[in-house]
């Protein structure tokens, strides 16, 4: 008897767990682009160069004008569209020169240094939204700080990942 009364507390907490832990619901294409678009009026244009066809497709805002790079710094969104999410979005997520995710600081940004082709030393945010998008971006200063351009793009994909 002890035996049932364990399974079934085993089978009810199994349960409970399973309905606690739902990630959160994937993004498509469609949803992140028309919601992107309604929050922001900025259309996401897929980057072909930066896509990965079987892992992820690459957003961006198309031509980096002055004015673009003036609204939302330097960026680019990743929607994921491998099987094996998880796997991808930590690979988007990790420095990429030693591999390692690390640890996010405060706003669940992920920083990586970097250096231009000029020289430039520059920091890049990365930010994972809803279970399958993440943001890279480099804000106008090259400081290691967000800004407004940082907060348009974290309220946008905000909306578009719910």
């Amino acid at each position: 008897m002890r035996h049932i009364v364990y399974l079934c507390a085993m089978i009810a907490l199994a349960a409970l767990t399973a309905t606690s832990s739902i990630a959160a619901p994937t993004t498509t294409s469609t949803q992140l682009t028309t919601r992107f678009k309604a929050t922001t009026g900025q259309k996401l244009v897929v980057s072909k160069q930066k896509s990965y066809v079987g892992h992820y497709r690459a957003y961006d805002g198309g031509v980096q004008t002055p004015a673009l790079k003036a609204r939302f710094g330097t960026f680019t969104v990743y929607l994921v569209t491998a099987t094996a999410v998880e796997a991808e979005v930590t690979e988007l997520l990790a420095d990429s020169h030693t591999g390692q995710l690390g640890t996010p600081s405060a706003g669940k940004i992920y920083w990586e240094q970097g250096v231009s082709l000029y020289g430039d030393k520059y920091w890049q945010a990365k930010r994972r939204y809803g279970q399958n998008v993440v943001l890279t971006w480099i804000g106008p200063s090259g400081a290691k700080k967000t800004d407004t351009t940082w907060k348009r793009l974290h309220a946008a994909l905000t909306a578009a990942t719910k």
